[in-house]
């Protein structure tokens, strides 16, 4: 099983043997050699055996979602959103979901708020 860079603009998918593992304060992790974003890696081998690392299972892969209000001449905010799922392959993403008005809110925070709320129900999908 290849390992997998959760940096959201990397993604890499890395061979074993292209990952150096470490052992650091916070556990062990791999640098990716693409992108240098530090991953988690975690032991299941035997205890006081040598270690067995695997990367921690996700409950969801690190897609990449972008929150925004669009202000209106009324003075209130549409919500926005765009949404790329992340795929395992290199590359990274399959193709952006785009929504120009989820609503309309008194204020910019309630609009991001009501997008980012949006963007976590359909990704539970």
């Amino acid at each position: 099983m290849p390992f997998i860079c959760e940096n959201v603009e990397c993604r890499a998918v890395l061979a074993r043997g292209q990952v150096r593992s470490s052992q650091e304060d916070a556990g062990w992790c791999f640098y990716c050699p693409d992108c240098n974003a530090r991953n988690e890696l975690k032991d299941v081998g035997i205890p006081g055996g040598p270690a067995q690392l695997v990367q921690p299972d996700r409950s969801v892969p690190p897609h990449k979602i972008v929150a925004t209000a669009r202000p209106l001449e009324d003075g209130r905010y549409a919500a926005q959103l765009r949404v790329q799922r992340a795929l395992a392959v290199k590359g990274t993403y399959a193709v952006e979901e785009r929504w120009e008005q989820l609503g309309v809110f008194l204020n910019a925070q309630e609009a991001v708020a009501h997008a980012n709320s949006f963007a976590a129900d359909l990704l539970k999908a």
